[in-house]
């Protein structure tokens, strides 16, 4: 994409940039109203905590037109992480384009998350196999595996 995003963030349930970035959402991953991941309510029942925000970016010509997110809440990890932290930033939700993957959407949105103590990442490595070597190969930490594959990873901010 040779067009210059614009980053935004949405920290209000009714930001009226939220439904577009849940339309883009449902989009790359196929959901529907019906799932949490899909669901307008559930959403805005994650961005009443204060410390919950999406970070997404569009082009400036259209930011009505997203093309990547992070929708971050607050994660309460016990037992605690790998580097002692039990409380971490997580990224419950992200998402690029298909045709904007390989053009730093991710790792510029993960750059505005600098200043957490520590950030944390459930993925599916099988499922998603791009998002998980982006992780590792950034040098996320894995904490924990659950039953049905999915992997919790973390990292620390540097500095």
């Amino acid at each position: 994409m040779t067009t210059e995003l614009e980053l935004h963030r949405i920290h209000s349930p009714e930001d009226q940039s939220l439904p577009n970035i849940l339309a883009l959402s449902n989009f790359i991953f196929s959901a529907d109203a019906t799932t949490k991941h899909g669901s307008l309510l559930y959403w805005q029942s994650h961005l009443t905590h204060p410390s919950s925000f999406i970070v997404y970016l569009a082009p400036a010509s259209v930011p009505d037109k997203p093309v990547a997110f992070v929708f971050l809440i607050p994660r309460t990890n016990s037992p605690p992480l790998k580097n002692g932290a039990s409380d971490s930033l997580h990224i419950w939700l992200a998402g690029v384009l298909p045709d904007c993957r390989k053009g730093g959407c991710l790792t510029r949105l993960v750059q505005e998350l600098g200043s957490a103590d520590t950030l944390t990442v459930c993925t599916y490595p099988t499922r998603f196999p791009g998002m998980w070597q982006w992780l590792v190969s950034r040098g996320w930490v894995q904490e924990c595996e659950f039953d049905d594959g999915k992997i919790l990873l973390s990292r620390s901010r540097v500095g």
